[in-house]
């Protein structure tokens, strides 16, 4: 009788998988890519806009752009110049974005929620949209490197780390909204 359901079931799928592609299951804008093609991006290298390039004196590296993804990814990876000092941004809220913070190399410090957590080369920090964060450096000159995640990722939060990777300082007129 259960061999009978098992079947049954699977013939009654067929039909509704059949017709899955024509049904809309959110967004779809993220899926489609047709004009889009594989690429690299090297160590020494960022996409900021979609554009390959090689800067010298950046503090951050966009690895894969929001033009990339139609917005539905970000990612960044630091460079030395950013942990020349102690510290780090304010602690502070992404309304619309997930966030994670992955420790390539070095030792740091992932603040969320009012909990300091040490994290080193392999961990992982998710930050949920709505969650107070930020990430500290411990030492000067650290030599780490963290890669960043955002998720989705709206073109203006692409623009706003590409200033800070620019000019090495927070703009005031490029805050994505709900920041």
């Amino acid at each position: 009788m259960k061999r009978k359901n098992f079947i049954l079931t699977l013939l009654m799928a067929v039909p509704t998988l059949s017709f899955a592609n024509k049904l809309s299951f959110g967004d779809k804008k993220n899926f489609e890519n047709k004009d889009k093609k594989g690429f690299i991006v090297r160590s020494d290298e960022s996409r900021y806009n979609g554009k390959p390039s090689k800067p010298k004196n950046a503090f951050l590296h966009c690895k894969i752009s929001t033009i990339d993804t139609n917005e539905g990814l970000f990612i960044q990876t630091s460079t030395p110049k950013v942990f020349e000092h102690k510290g780090g941004p304010p602690p502070h809220i992404h309304q619309f974005e997930d966030e994670i913070i992955y420790i390539v190399s070095g030792e740091f410090i992932v603040h969320i929620d009012g909990k300091d957590y040490d994290v080193k080369t392999g961990d992982t920090a998710f930050i949920p949209k709505g969650t107070l964060h930020t990430v500290i450096n411990p030492m000067e000159n650290n030599p780490g490197m963290l890669m960043t995640i955002f998720q989705p990722a709206p073109k203006k939060v692409e623009a706003f780390f590409s200033y800070i990777s620019e000019k090495g300082q927070i703009p005031e007129n490029i805050i994505p909204d709900g920041w």
